[in-house]
């Protein structure tokens, strides 16, 4: 194989100004291994997607550095331009759940050799009507501070810490929202106050599930469903069913596994894509596309 030619996207913001902090060091060690590299830096939102539709088809492999956030617009223009190119990440961001569960590691030297010589592995993405998305869309409490809260706050604490802070203000204000959603012939309907669609093992540091139970190329994605509590007490055993990972005997938590779920929501319905914002007024649909995208990993990952 001839020179490898590389475009690396890198959101300057992401977990304490670390992309901008290591851009000429990534570009140098790649360059020293006989890539070629060309750098793009975003600047606002929708930056990755574009760079990756007008300029991905030039480049033998596409790699981003940043949080979840900019990884899903690097995936929206993969998908979007129909590309057929191994993905490179570098996890940069402030909670990183999907390089968690893909075992990516934040460290420079890692990270790059990654990209170099790791194993391609194919994964499957969700779609949220004409959206993509990489590992969780989602509603309801703790799902607007992944879009709400500021760069400069998950920084400066740290983005769990900050979700978890912002989502105590917001637990005054949000309702919640009556919806049904059909899948595998069965309906689920109530007052909902969470409820997240995922293809990852961890969602923000406050979901966790066996991981066990999640395949990231199996063709299905997990829904979680997290009724509206009536009291303290309907409320802890909530938390003890999620910090145990037992939905099963908690009535007030659906689980279930599918490849696609139909949605109907009561009012308009905000949502969170890997942290970026969406919304829908009427019924949608959220399905999951099987081995969409070709993930470069650490030779350890199987």
């Amino acid at each position: 194989m001839g020179i490898k030619k590389i475009m690396l996207i890198i959101n300057p913001c992401a977990g304490r100004k670390s992309g901008m902090k290591n851009a000429e060091k990534i570009v140098s060690m790649l360059k020293n291994q006989g890539c070629e590299c060309v750098l793009y830096m975003t600047g606002k939102r929708g930056d990755a997607t574009q760079f990756v539709i007008d300029d991905g088809s030039k480049y033998d492999i596409v790699a981003c550095m940043g949080g979840d956030g900019t990884l899903n617009e690097v995936i929206n223009g993969v998908l979007k331009a129909n590309l057929d190119v191994p993905l490179g990440y570098i996890p940069a961001g402030s909670t990183n759940d999907f390089a968690r569960s893909m075992h990516l590691s934040r460290n420079i030297d890692k990270a790059v050799d990654n990209i170099l010589s790791g194993i391609t592995i194919d994964i499957d993405t969700g779609i949220f009507n004409d959206r993509y998305f990489c590992y969780v869309s989602s509603f309801g409490i703790f799902t607007r501070t992944s879009y709400s809260t500021p760069q400069r706050v998950k920084n400066v604490i740290g983005g769990r810490l900050s979700y978890m802070l912002n989502s105590i203000t917001e637990l005054g204000r949000i309702k919640a929202e009556h919806m049904r959603v059909e899948t595998n012939g069965r309906a689920y309907e109530g007052d909902f106050l969470f409820g997240a669609v995922t293809n990852s093992a961890s969602v923000g540091g406050v979901l966790k599930y066996d991981p066990r139970i999640v395949n990231m190329n199996d063709g299905k994605l997990e829904i979680l469903l997290i009724h509206k509590p009536r009291n303290p007490l309907q409320l802890f055993s909530i938390i003890r069913s999620l910090v145990s990972n037992k939905f099963s005997d908690n009535p007030l938590i659906e689980f279930d596994r599918s490849d696609k779920f139909k949605i109907y929501p009561s009012a308009r319905s905000d949502w969170s894509l890997d942290g970026e914002f969406a919304y829908t007024t009427g019924s949608s649909e959220i399905k999951c596309l099987k081995s969409k995208i070709r993930l470069l990993c650490p030779q350890t990952v199987k």
